[in-house]
């Protein structure tokens, strides 16, 4: 039976789409550059990341074991998509928000669903832009290039000091994983056509995917039709109607 999820502007939708596409990217490009310089013996003592917005600019601050839990690494600055250099962090010591962002993740995990469509699942951590507190997400990944992950998404809105779960809304009723390209041999697609039973229009997760896919996503929901356009959204109904 699917849950309604907690409804969002579609403002708050575009914007967290957009902030998990950048974070994502970040964390990305950050980890190749990390496994360059570290070698793959080298990043097996990495214990995780964060991600913490510099202006335009990510630096994505990567863990090492420490004895009560984890100290900070490694920093790579991301601008434009485009890793910077590899610098070990001068202090190890967590600030006030890189602890509670860390927390955040650890608290999301613990709590995740029954719905399991990967393995591995990608995890964001962003301030709410309505509260005090934060949100995060654990996402479906995948390995192969040609497949967009659909379903599995979960979202949740956490304490301030990262410690509890406030709310846990599963994004999608089930797993589902969509070819990029849908279209006869020979042809290309030029969208992907979803339903979404969860709420009544499009989610953070839809703009996330056509932004990292480059490719319209149709989110029908109700009677209406939407559709996400990167960072955009709009009233495809009459689509619906010819």
């Amino acid at each position: 039976m699917p849950v309604p999820i907690e409804e969002w502007s579609q403002a708050k939708v575009i914007a967290m789409g957009q902030e998990i596409f950048r974070q994502d990217t970040a964390s990305w490009v950050a980890t190749d550059a990390l496994v360059a310089a570290l070698g793959q013996a080298g990043i097996g003592e990495v214990r995780g990341w964060v991600v913490i917005p510099e202006g335009q600019n990510q630096r994505v601050r990567f863990f090492k074991p420490a004895a009560d839990g984890v100290q900070a690494g490694w920093d790579v600055l991301v601008t434009d998509g485009q890793a910077g250099a590899v610098v070990p962090a001068a202090d190890g010591t967590l600030s006030d928000e890189e602890t509670a962002r860390w927390n955040a993740r650890l608290t999301a995990a613990a709590n995740i669903g029954t719905l399991r469509c990967s393995q591995r699942l990608n995890a964001v951590v962003a301030r709410d832009p309505d509260s005090d507190g934060w949100l995060a997400w654990l996402l479906t990944s995948t390995t192969d290039a040609n497949i967009i992950p659909m379903g599995g998404h979960y979202r949740f809105r956490i304490s301030a000091d990262g410690r509890t779960v406030l709310r846990r809304d599963q994004l999608t009723n089930t797993c589902l994983n969509l070819p990029k390209n849908q279209a006869p041999r020979g042809a290309q697609s030029v969208g992907l056509v979803v339903s979404q039973i969860v709420s009544a229009g499009p989610v953070e997760t839809h703009v996330f995917l056509s932004l990292q896919n480059r490719i319209p996503i149709y989110v029908s929901a109700g009677d209406r039709m939407f559709a996400v356009e990167g960072a955009s959204i709009r009233d495809a109904s009459a689509a619906l109607r010819r």
